[in-house]
């Protein structure tokens, strides 16, 4: 069973967040804990017995970085963490994020926002260039993609 556990900053997982953000790419694990760290109200863990297996983060009416680990996707971890997000948010009139494009076009996290009734407001050519100290897709100089999202609440 899968337990899902809310941490406010600033005791929010340091150690898990860096072993689940690293399931994505380790090099970019460095560039986010050095760059965001301090931009994170609160996170969320996901535990399969004593393995992370998901992770989440919050931050001023953002939703920030999500990771759920390989075996676990497609089991609703990552829609579990984003309905807890959007919970803890419900406050905000407005929601942002941004979704990842790898070069291959994919996006690991658009369907789940489009799900959540997030929309697309623009892409955002190489956005990841300044935060990742090397990407594993594109080398050390990131020309990645990001989409930003947008959902109006209440």
């Amino acid at each position: 069973m899968i337990i899902y556990t809310a941490i406010p900053s600033p005791l929010f997982g340091y150690k898990q967040m860096f072993d689940a953000i690293k399931l994505v790419d380790e090099a970019f694990a460095v560039g986010y804990f050095k760059n965001h760290l301090e931009e994170i109200e609160c996170a969320w863990i996901a535990l399969d017995g004593d393995k992370v297996v998901g992770w989440a983060a919050v931050g001023d009416c953002l939703l920030r970085c999500i990771v759920v680990h390989p075996d676990y996707r497609g089991q609703g971890v990552g829609k579990r963490l984003t309905e807890e997000r959007l919970k803890y948010l419900g406050d905000c009139k407005e929601v942002i994020s941004y979704a990842w494009i790898r070069p291959d076009g994919r996006c690991m996290s658009c369907k789940n926002l489009e799900n959540f009734g997030f929309e697309l407001a623009k892409e955002l050519p190489e956005y990841y260039n300044n935060t990742r100290q090397a990407c594993k897709y594109c080398g050390g100089n990131c020309k990645c993609v990001a989409r930003l999202y947008v959902k109006t609440q209440r």
